[in-house]
């Protein structure tokens, strides 16, 4: 009798999915934190310790033969009580866990246990050498007498997978045991900014102050409103000038009384650490933390920095024990109040006390300064004279005056809009640039038999090289759009709705506090031109319109304010106007006079004799081409993710536009915008959409996946 080949892949049991494939699960089931099952090998463990609620906290890391490239795993935590919790012998223990969730947690995907979840553990030293004819396999169930082993197919994968281990990155018992006794030590490297000694690491809390980011480090300065000697002494100004104040003046208060826009917001005194970030944490930093928000830093490193004995923090990226893992937490509110951090509810209401202080000690000061003189008095009151009414006319008028000069010095920019000098950066420099066409691809999905199909879609990221040749929506002003304040704004990936507005509007309105606020976010697309070395120069250049969303949009502008409504902010519709043109040349001014004749029903003139590239077909404006075809002038689709599930303006072929954009403006892919290629990060996703077709309902009964291509992670300087 013939024995089986044991070099040969075994398949993976059905009901499995490999570790590679969960880490690519789409943004949408890790938000929904949907059910998987997984068996790996254990590279690492962290034995049960005391969480301060009534149950025990372990974690596993799993790696298997997916990823066995890579040096870390995936981790799973478990909370359960303690006599439930696995037993681990060593490293390579098998272990087959059922209906664990799939999560985002800290920037890396994990998986959590809940009640339901089975784990079984088969020790390295029990796996047997061959396959089994019978199922006899000393597995062991948690928790304990609930559920049945795994089957025979399951072991004998687990066999087979334990003949390949010493392909996969699993440390040697003495290396794992260490760990594992480490990790036993309870360690709280918690601290107060006050507290922190050089040359030691600790887990620190505060509130962002300012941010400051160059190509290779990304600077945050962090307070928790305690005092240290050994920082900056960042002094009042009056006006908010920073300048170096006296020493044991904690406050910082002096009396220079200049003005700076870009001064120190406070607190003042020597109540703030810089603290720099690199690697992966860098990288988190610039797409998702903002000035004001209140973050927990993991494992700083505090020691002397440049600046004349005076203490910087350090987090870098360690390649040892936190490979891929983010060690920057935002903070975020708890629906039930006990549930809030203790020591940043501490930290807010030091925060709280401090301004108040402030306050009353900033007027002390100015009536120490100013003495209430008559003629200050007079100022105060000349001003009071003007009402509302004609403050805002000045205010526009201001505003009005600033957008003129602005419009009258885009002509003589045009030869300054050099991208070649580091106007813009891209994150991931190792990563090498691909085509739009290379990235447009759909992927193959291989079936039994040798045959395969087009994916419809794949969680990707990008480089690529291109240049803008439209945008959408048609004007500047419509680059941000409102949506109702929800209890649901602390989930990340969470952008609000039709159907959540009149909720929270229904919500908010019956329980006596009016309607709910709006909130404004930043959502516009941008239609890219493919700009790299090896398209054919002949042939037309790909093209892919990119969604920028609220996040993207944030680290891409690099304003100081948020998203607003800009109808009604002239003068940061400037500021957005300004950025927006290092970016794309004079794109803006040819599409608003293309707009205008086309309003007045006035022939187009003939083109530039400027040409940058070669024409792509018309199509119409704001529509993704169907990634899937060879030709982008068929099947054109467009679809965001924030629309999922919305009634959406159709081309007449049943594919969605951008919102916003009008079915009949074919004739603005004509423009030949006076601008430079940039490099860019490009993601792709799927985006579930309302599907009438049975046959392409591929995602769900009516429902149908829709791939999406968006910016991220590209910085205007």
């Amino acid at each position: 009798m013939s024995t089986k080949d044991s070099s040969a892949a075994e398949p993976l049991p059905s009901g499995l999915t490999t570790i590679a494939d969960i880490r690519n699960l789409p943004n949408e089931q890790l938000m929904a934190m949907v059910a998987v099952n997984i068996v790996g090998f254990v590279k690492d463990f962290m034995p049960p310790t005391k969480t301060r609620g009534t149950s025990f906290k372990c974690t596993i890391e799993l790696v298997d033969h997916s990823i066995q490239n890579e040096s870390y795993g995936i981790q799973i935590s478990f909370f359960w009580p303690e006599e439930m919790m696995p037993i681990i012998s060593g490293p390579a223990d098998v272990v087959l866990l059922r209906n664990v969730k799939a999560q985002m947690y800290k920037g890396a995907v994990s998986l959590l246990t809940q009640w339901t979840t089975e784990c079984h553990v088969l020790a390295a030293a029990k796996i047997p050498s061959k396959p089994l004819k019978y199922p006899t396999a000393q597995w062991q169930s948690f928790p304990p007498g609930k559920f049945r082993p795994p089957s025979l197919v399951e072991t004998n994968y687990a066999i087979w997978a334990k003949s390949r281990a010493n392909e996969l990155d699993i440390p040697s018992d003495h290396e794992f045991r260490e760990k594992s006794m480490q990790a036993m030590k309870v360690n709280d490297k918690f601290s107060l900014l006050k507290d922190v000694k050089p040359e030691h690491f600790y887990d620190i809390l505060g509130q962002v102050i300012k941010m400051h980011d160059t190509i290779n480090v990304m600077s945050i300065y962090l307070s928790d409103y305690t005092p240290h000697t050994s920082f900056y002494n960042n002094a009042w100004g009056g006006e908010g000038t920073s300048s170096e104040a006296k020493d044991g003046d904690e406050y910082g208060y002096t009396k220079s009384r200049g003005k700076d826009p870009k001064a120190w917001p406070g607190p003042f005194g020597k109540m703030s650490i810089q603290l720099n970030l690199y690697d992966e944490h860098a990288t988190y930093v610039r797409e998702y933390v903002k000035v004001k928000q209140w973050v927990l830093l993991s494992n700083v490193q505090i020691k002397y920095g440049k600046m004349g004995g005076l203490l910087e923090g350090y987090l870098r990226g360690d390649r040892q024990r936190f490979d891929g893992k983010i060690q920057v937490q935002i903070m975020e509110k708890s629906e039930d109040p006990e549930g809030n951090n203790i020591r940043w509810k501490e930290a807010v209401k030091r925060s709280l006390e401090y301004w108040k202080k402030h306050e009353e000690q900033k007027k002390a000061i100015l009536r120490e300064d100013d003495g209430l003189g008559n003629k200050r008095k007079a100022e105060d009151d000349e001003a009071t004279k003007l009402n509302s009414k004609q403050r805002r006319k000045e205010k526009r008028a201001a505003a009005e005056k600033k957008a003129a000069a602005f419009e009258a010095g885009l002509a003589e920019k045009l030869d300054l809009n050099n991208n070649g000098k580091a106007l813009l950066r891209c994150s991931f420099p190792d990563k090498s640039p691909q085509s739009l066409k290379e990235i447009a691809e759909p992927e193959k999905i291989a079936q039994p038999g040798g045959s395969s199909y087009p994916s419809p879609f794949t969680v990707r990221k990008y480089r690529a090289n291109v240049r803008i040749v439209d945008y959408a929506p048609e004007r500047i002003e419509d680059f941000s759009v409102w949506r109702r304040e929800s209890v649901y704004d602390m989930l990340s990936d969470y952008s609000g709705g039709e159907d959540t507005d009149v909720e929270e509007d229904m919500q908010s309105f019956t329980s006596g506090k009016g309607f709910a606020k709006k909130i404004w976010e930043w959502r516009f697309w941008l239609q890219v031109e493919d700009a790299s070395s090896n398209t054919n120069p002949k042939s037309p250049k790909k093209r892919l319109w990119l969604l920028v969303d609220n996040s993207a949009a944030q680290g891409l502008l690099g304003l100081d304010d948020d998203a607003a409504n800009l109808r009604r902010d002239p003068d940061l519709l400037v500021r957005l106007k300004e950025q927006l043109f290092k970016l794309w040349g004079d794109l803006e001014e040819q599409k608003s006079e293309l707009l205008r004749l086309r309003s007045k029903k006035v022939e187009m003139p003939p083109p530039s004799s400027f040409e940058s590239s070669t024409r792509s077909p018309p199509r119409d404006i704001g529509q993704q081409p169907d990634a899937d075809s060879d030709s982008e002038s068929e099947m054109l689709v467009s679809k965001s993710s924030r629309d999922k599930g919305k009634k959406c303006v159709a081309n007449g072929t049943g594919h969605a536009l951008p919102p916003g954009v009008s079915p009949n403006d074919g004739e603005l892919s004509n423009l030949v915008p006076r601008n430079k290629a940039f490099t860019c990060c490009i993601q792709q996703y799927g985006v579930k959409t309302n599907e009438e077709d049975p046959a392409k309902a591929n995602a769900g009964e009516g429902r149908g996946w829709q791939r999406v291509f968006a910016l991220f992670g590209t910085n205007i300087l």
